[in-house]
C-alpha cells in the first residue's frame, strides 16, 4: 500500500516530471520465468515498446484493454514482422500472478488474452521501472537504438503503430517485395453470398506492392480460392481486399497471401491469418427501427454497416442505450465494435427478438445478423377504381371504392384490424411501420403495403 500512495503522489503532484529513460539497459524475468534482455532486441535493431503500468491504474487497464499493444505484437512482433517487441510492466512491488489475473487490488484482469511478456511478479517489474524516471502510470517508452523517448499513449492500434514507425524508422527498412496480411475478422454480403475481408499490408520499406495471390481455406484446411489482387499499395501501408468467394457456412477460415509481385514472399511470418465468419440471427423484423445497446465509454466506437453498400447506417460511441437505427428488409448487417474488449451489447429488433447479444473480444469485433424478407414484392397490385390513402396514414386510413372488406396485417402475419366497405377506419391505436392491406371482392384478392407514421 506504501508503493501505491506514493505512485498516486507522483501521478497529480509530479506532473512537472519528464518521463526520461535513464541510459541504461536492463535485464529481466517475465511472469512465466523467461528471461529478457533489452540490449538484445537492440542488437537486432528492433524497437522496443515498454508499456509502465501498475495493477490498480484505470487508465492503465483502459489502454491494456483496447489491444492495440496487442494488435502490434501480434502483427509485428515474433510471429509477424520481427520488427516490434512488445512488454507490459506491472511496477508496483507487490505484482503477483493472481493479482494480474483480477485479485484483490486489481483493476481487472490483466493475462487473459495477452500474448506478449508480461513482467512484474517477483518484483521484476518495479526492477524495470528504476531504468527510467516516470512520473506516472501508464507511460510508454520506445527503446530505438541509443534512445528511448516517451510517446504517447493511443488506443488506436494504427494509430500507436504509426507513432512507432515515425519515431523509429530504422525498424521498418526491410528492402525488397514482400506482403503481410493483419489481423482483421471481417466479412461482406448475405447468408447466400458472404465474402470474406482481410487488410493486406506493403511491408517493405522501399518497394511498391502492385501485385499479390491470397489464398483462403476452409475449416478443414481446403484450398477454396486464390484471390489475384493487382493494385498500387505504397511501402508500409494497408488497403482491405474482399476475397471473391461465396461462403455459406460458419467456421474459422484460414487466409494466406503469397507471391507479393510475382516473388517468393521473404518473411513468410505472418502472411497466414484466421477470419471468423459467424452468420448470426437471420430473420430480424425490419420495419420498424432495431435498437442497438453498447456498454462502455468514448474509447469504444461502434458502426452498423450495410454489408451489401459497405455502407455505415449508424455509428456512435459506449455507453449507448436502445440507439435507434433502421434497417432493410432483404440485407445483411455488420456491427462493428472497436476497442471495446469485454464490454457488452445487444441489437433488439422491433418485434422484441434479440437479434444481437454478448461480451466484445478484442480490439475489433464484428457481430452480424440479417434482416427478413420483403413479403410484398409477388403482391397483386389494388386496382385504380379502388383508392387508399393518406400515404404514409396517421390517425385513420381511407380505403374507397367498391369491393367487400379490407383487413390489416402486420409483417408478422397478424391480422391487426378488420373492415367491411366503408370509408375511412381508425388506425391511431396501431403502432407505427408497415402493414399489408388485404383488400376482398368477390374472389379476388389485392394488397399493398401500407405505412403508419407519426
Amino acid at each position: 500500500m506504501k508503493k501505491t500512495i506514493t505512485i498516486l503522489t507522483l501521478l497529480f503532484v509530479s506532473s512537472n516530471i519528464n518521463a526520461q529513460w535513464l541510459g541504461n539497459l536492463w535485464t529481466a524475468d517475465d511472469m512465466n520465468g523467461v528471461t529478457h534482455v533489452l540490449q538484445d532486441h537492440i542488437n537486432e535493431d528492433k524497437a522496443v515498446l515498454v508499456d509502465i503500468s501498475a495493477h490498480w491504474c484505470g487508465p492503465c487497464y483502459s489502454f491494456h484493454e483496447s489491444h492495440a499493444m496487442g494488435g502490434i505484437h501480434h502483427d509485428f512482433g515474433p510471429d509477424g514482422t520481427n520488427e516490434v517487441m512488445v512488454y507490459f510492466t506491472d511496477v508496483d512491488a507487490s505484482s503477483s500472478v493472481s493479482i494480474l489475473q483480477g485479485g484483490a487490488g486489481s483493476v481487472g484482469d490483466w493475462l487473459t488474452g495477452t500474448e506478449y511478456p508480461v513482467i512484474g511478479p517477483n518484483g521484476q517489474g518495479s526492477l524495470v521501472d528504476g531504468y527510467y524516471t516516470t512520473p506516472g502510470v501508464p507511460t510508454l517508452y520506445l527503446h530505438c537504438g541509443s534512445v528511448a523517448p516517451e510517446i504517447s499513449v493511443n488506443y488506436d492500434w494504427w494509430s500507436l503503430l504509426s507513432n512507432i514507425k515515425g519515431s523509429c524508422p530504422s525498424a521498418f527498412t526491410f528492402n525488397g517485395a514482400d506482403a503481410t496480411l493483419l489481423k482483421h475478422d471481417g466479412v461482406a454480403g448475405c447468408p447466400a453470398g458472404y465474402s470474406v475481408q482481410v487488410d493486406l499490408y506493403n511491408a517493405s520499406s522501399n518497394t511498391l506492392l502492385t501485385s499479390a495471390d491470397i489464398e483462403l481455406r476452409n475449416p478443414n484446411g481446403q484450398l477454396l480460392t486464390t484471390e489475384n489482387w493487382t493494385g498500387t499499395l505504397d511501402p508500409l501501408n494497408k488497403t482491405t481486399i474482399t476475397i471473391n468467394h461465396t461462403i455459406t457456412t460458419a467456421g474459422i477460415y484460414t487466409a494466406k497471401v503469397i507471391n507479393p509481385n510475382g516473388t517468393t514472399d521473404p518473411r513468410p511470418n505472418g502472411d497466414e491469418e484466421e477470419v471468423n465468419v459467424n452468420f448470426g440471427y437471420s430473420n430480424a423484423y425490419w420495419a420498424t427501427p432495431i435498437s442497438i445497446s453498447v456498454s462502455g465509454a468514448n474509447t469504444t466506437s461502434w458502426y452498423l454497416k450495410q454489408n451489401s453498400t459497405n455502407g455505415i447506417v449508424a455509428s456512435g460511441f459506449g455507453g449507448v442505450n436502445n440507439y435507434p437505427a433502421n434497417i432493410s428488409p432483404d440485407e445483411c448487417y455488420t456491427l462493428l465494435i472497436l476497442q471495446g474488449d469485454d464490454e457488452t451489447y445487444s441489437i433488439t429488433d422491433g418485434a422484441s427478438n434479440i437479434v444481437a447479444q454478448g461480451t466484445v473480444q478484442g480490439e475489433q469485433y464484428n457481430a452480424n445478423f440479417s434482416a427478413g424478407t420483403d413479403p410484398w414484392n409477388s403482391l397483386e397490385s389494388v386496382p385504380k377504381n379502388i383508392s387508399v390513402y393518406p400515404v404514409p396514414a396517421n390517425q385513420r386510413l381511407f380505403v374507397e371504392g367498391d369491393y367487400d372488406s379490407f383487413s390489416l396485417i402486420d409483417v408478422l402475419g397478424k391480422v391487426v384490424l378488420t373492415s367491411n366497405n366503408i370509408k375511412s377506419v381508425d388506425i391511431s391505436r396501431l403502432h407505427v411501420g408497415v402493414y399489408i392491406l388485404e383488400i376482398l371482392d368477390g374472389d379476388r384478392k389485392y394488397s399493398q403495403k401500407v405505412q403508419i407514421a407519426r
